[in-house]
C-alpha cells in the first residue's frame, strides 16, 4: 500500500483507475469535487480532525486529504517483455537516492514513450511520498517494477536479448549516433557515483552525453532525459520510413 496526497494527484488516480481503498479528508476538505468523485468510485471516505495528516505524511507542505492506494503488481519479466514488444526503452533507475530526480524520470519515462521503469535494490522508495508527488501522477500510468537487483536485471535482459545501454561520463557513445530507436534497457545510476564498473562493462553500448564548457557532469534526471527523448526522436524519424515500407 502507498499514500497519494491532495487532491490533484487523487484526481489523476481516480482517472487512472487506481485501485484505492480509502481516502482520509480534514474536515474543509469534505466537499472538494475530488472527494465527491471517490464516493462516487464506492471508495470508502474517513473524515479525520484537522491538523492530522501533518502528522503522518513526510512532506513540507502535507495537503487536507490522502488516499491509501494498492501498489503495482508488476514484474520485471513483464516490463522487459513490454519493452521488446513496443520496440522501446526500459528505464533502469540503479540506486538513485533523491526522490525528486526519481520522481522526474519517471515524468520523462511517460513523456518520451518508454515501456516501463525498473528501480533497482537500494533506489530511493518509488511509493515513497515524496516520490509519488515527484510524478505528477505519471506513477500512475507508468508500468514500474521496484527492489530488483542490478544483477538479476542485466542476467533477465541478456536472456531475453534486450540491449542493455549505460550512462557515463566519459568515453562513450553520443546519444545521437547510438542505435536507439528500438528496445532497449537504458541503464541511469546514483546521483553520486554514477554506474559501478562492473555494470557498465556488462552493457552493450556506454552513452556519453556530449558537453561544453567546463562542466564535469549531468544531474541524473537531465541525463536520463537527454537520452530518453533522443530515443524517442529516432523512433519518430524511422516510424514514417516503416509505415512506408509496410504500404
Amino acid at each position: 500500500m502507498y499514500l497519494i496526497d491532495g487532491p490533484v494527484l487523487l484526481a489523476e488516480a481516480l482517472a487512472s483507475q487506481v485501485e484505492i481503498e480509502t481516502l482520509y479528508v480534514e474536515p474543509e476538505a469534505l466537499n472538494h469535487e475530488s472527494v465527491w468523485a471517490a464516493r462516487a468510485a464506492e471508495i470508502a471516505v474517513r473524515e479525520v480532525t484537522r491538523g492530522a495528516l501533518k502528522k503522518v505524511l513526510d512532506l513540507g507542505t502535507p495537503q487536507d486529504m490522502v488516499a491509501v492506494a494498492r501498489q503495482s503488481g508488476a514484474t520485471l519479466d513483464g516490463a522487459i517483455g513490454a519493452a521488446l514488444a513496443s520496440e522501446r526503452p526500459l528505464l533502469v533507475l540503479v540506486e538513485l537516492q533523491d526522490p525528486g530526480n526519481a520522481g522526474t524520470l519517471i515524468r520523462v519515462a511517460e513523456a518520451s514513450g518508454c515501456a516501463g521503469v525498473v528501480l533497482t535494490e537500494r533506489t530511493v522508495d518509488l511509493y515513497n511520498p515524496k516520490t509519488v508527488r515527484a510524478t505528477a501522477g505519471a506513477l500512475f500510468r507508468v508500468l514500474a517494477v521496484t527492489d530488483v537487483g542490478i544483477d538479476e536485471v542485466l542476467t533477465s535482459c541478456e536472456g531475453a536479448g534486450l540491449a542493455t545501454w549505460a550512462t557515463v561520463v566519459l568515453d562513450g557513445a553520443a546519444a545521437e549516433n547510438a542505435p536507439l530507436s528500438g528496445a532497449g534497457a537504458l541503464l541511469v545510476g546514483s546521483e553520486a557515483h554514477g554506474l559501478d564498473a562492473g555494470v557498465v562493462q556488462r552493457c552493450q553500448v556506454p552513452l556519453t552525453i556530449p558537453m561544453e564548457g567546463e562542466v564535469e557532469s549531468l544531474n541524473a534526471a537531465v541525463a536520463g532525459a537527454v537520452v530518453l527523448f533522443e530515443a524517442s526522436r529516432q523512433r519518430r524519424a524511422v516510424e514514417p520510413r516503416t509505415a512506408e515500407a509496410s504500404s
